[in-house]
């Protein structure tokens, strides 16, 4: 992204239309800045949706706060009313701080090879190298160090921060964000055992990723063995993320750090999926399934919700036989409920109430 500098004073007034929100107090009230609920002054604004911090909410001395209807009662001052208030608050965000424009131009130490394309209207920064048959869009910013394979392409609007590495026959999308180390295209992890040892299998897939991608600091995505890998439109990866080999993201899902996801998995649309989760390959998940942070997930979730679960590593032997057992328990409790039933005790010792499905 581009540097964002506030531009000056805000009415209330014209937030509330920027954001969306209904206005409760003074429209000409002027905001020159945001801020935290606990240190903001009576010239920022701030934004309140975690119930945990209702006290802070009650003691704020900000100017205004984005809030919603019902929480609104906690704050005595101006308000911006809406169901979103993170929603509302980001649109205010890109609205005070807009991105500054993109200066033109080729660092006199870049590489470029003879035949690759780089529009006019694009940035290539300093030691940056673009091999042949690359084609660089307008409007695309390639900052010191990057390095763009042969026959990549780097689509309109798209910013590569510092050392982000693209390999050979990789596509990348329009208004994409690379920041810092991230590796897109690098060889899957695949090897045949042949007589103790291990013999690579070329990786001649590549990485397509679509529009509005983000991906975060030393995340590393890996092209296909034979078919593509894919990250589709709007697709959110957070920092030291590891996609495997022809594994599919579908649009507009986040991914938390330090999450790992093996070969050839398919991951639907609209899921969210926790930091350090680890994510078994040849699986699919269900469109809008959301994982919690550090859960494994083992075999196919084909049907929306949400899921968690994490248990230590065990002898193998051993932990088939725990799984086993965890998958009876259900079957077991129930029955001790009903023989309480019968017996008219309650033989439950968890203090849940009965479950008469």
């Amino acid at each position: 992204m581009l540097n964002r500098v506030a531009r000056g004073l805000y009415h209330l007034g014209d937030l509330a239309q920027v954001a969306g929100a209904q206005l409760r107090g003074d429209a000409g009230y002027q905001i020159s800045a945001v801020a935290p609920l606990d240190t903001a002054s009576s010239e920022d604004l701030a934004f309140y949706q975690d119930p945990h911090l209702r006290s802070l909410l009650k003691a704020s001395k900000a100017g205004a706060v984005v809030i919603t209807p019902q929480d609104a009662e906690d704050f005595v001052g101006n308000c911006l009313l809406t169901d979103n208030p993170y929603a509302a608050f980001a649109r205010i965000m890109q609205y005070i701080y807009p991105q500054g424009t993109l200066q033109p131009g080729l660092h006199h130490t870049a590489q470029l090879a003879r035949d690759a394309q780089v529009d006019p209207g694009a940035r290539v920064d300093a030691y940056v190298q673009i091999e042949s048959g690359a084609v660089i869009a307008a409007g695309v910013w390639l900052e010191a160090g990057t390095f763009i394979g042969a026959g990549v392409t780097v689509g309109r609007g798209s910013h590569l921060y510092p050392g982000v590495k693209i390999y050979a026959g990789c596509k990348l999308g329009v208004d994409c964000i690379f920041h810092a180390g991230a590796v897109i295209g690098a060889d899957g992890f695949g090897f045949a055992e042949a007589d103790g040892r291990f013999l690579k299998i070329p990786q001649v897939g590549r990485v397509l990723i679509g529009n509005g991608v983000e991906i975060g600091a030393n995340s590393c995505i890996d092209r296909g063995a034979l078919a593509d890998t894919v990250i589709e439109d709007g697709v959110k990866i957070d920092n030291l993320v590891q996609i495997g080999h022809n594994v599919q993201i579908g649009a507009h899902t986040v991914i938390a750090g330090q999450t790992g996801i093996a070969g050839s998995t398919r991951v639907g649309r609209h899921c969210r999926i926790g930091g350090q989760v680890g994510i078994a390959g040849h699986i699919e998940i269900a469109d809008g399934c959301v994982i919690a942070g550090q859960s494994a997930v083992t075999h196919s979730l084909r049907r929306p919700g949400v899921y968690s679960g994490v248990i230590p590593a065990q002898e193998v032997n051993r932990w088939r036989r725990i799984v086993a057992r965890l998958n009876g328990l259900d079957v077991l409790f129930r029955r001790v409920q009903r023989i309480g039933r019968e017996v008219g005790q309650d033989l439950s010792t968890n203090g849940e109430p009965s479950d008469r499905e």
